[in-house]
């Protein structure tokens, strides 16, 4: 869908946009949509589709994948049917692709043999389709780099837990104890499922969560 080199004939577009400015500046017809922020909230939304596969992504690897089209489950059909598969008319084609003119499809083919208003319209989908994987690739750039800024914390968490159990573990096992190593064993027994590695285990995918939470909301 990106990076090839064909478009529309200039002129055909130049017609467009010279007939479509008498019509937006007409009193009883004003452009409301904001395709751009449009774009956002659509990237926002798919991270939200899939924000169960990003936190797996983030906490296997240390990072998630921005192949939204083949690393995440049905995310070409998702990416086609949510962003790219909407209808135009001619006003709102051309105030698309002029909004969005940094995402511009080029791939001539994908509007080979449709007529001129119909061929603006597919362009004006695909476009649109382009500004939202873009902006999910920026979304997902900032969630690893937030994850990255987090893992110290991550880590510590993991770490406090493992030397707690080692140390219930080592208590249990003493043949002997004071008072105060009792204590000790008894309050760390009492607080073990606070430490386990399920509970540290749940407690990082919930902290992974609420950061991409943080971004997208």
């Amino acid at each position: 869908m990106r990076g090839h080199v064909e478009t529309i004939g200039r002129d055909n577009r130049a017609l467009l946009l010279r007939g479509m400015s008498t019509t937006i500046t007409t009193e009883d017809y004003t452009m409301t949509t904001s395709y751009s922020t449009d774009a956002t909230d659509d990237a926002k939304e798919t991270v939200r589709e899939y924000l169960t596969e990003i936190v797996g992504w983030l906490i296997d690897t240390g990072h998630a994948s921005d192949d939204l089209l083949n690393d995440y489950g049905n995310g070409d059909r998702w990416h086609h049917e949510s962003h790219v598969d909407k209808s135009y008319d001619l006003q709102e084609a051309a105030q698309l692709l002029s909004e969005l003119s940094d995402h511009e499809e080029t791939d001539s083919g994908l509007w080979e043999g449709q007529a001129p208003r119909e061929a603006i319209a597919t362009q004006a989908a695909f476009t649109y389709g382009n500004a939202v994987y873009s902006e999910w690739r920026d979304l997902i750039e900032r969630i690893n780099d937030e994850y990255g800024d987090l893992s110290p914390d991550l880590d510590a968490l993991e770490t406090e837990a493992e030397v707690k159990r080692e140390r219930l573990e080592q208590l249990e096992n003493a043949e002997e104890l004071s008072d105060e190593e009792a204590a000790e064993r008894d309050a760390l027994a009492a607080r073990q499922d606070q430490f386990s590695e399920d509970a540290v285990a749940a407690e990082r995918r919930e902290r992974v969560e609420a950061m991409v939470r943080g971004i997208i909301e």
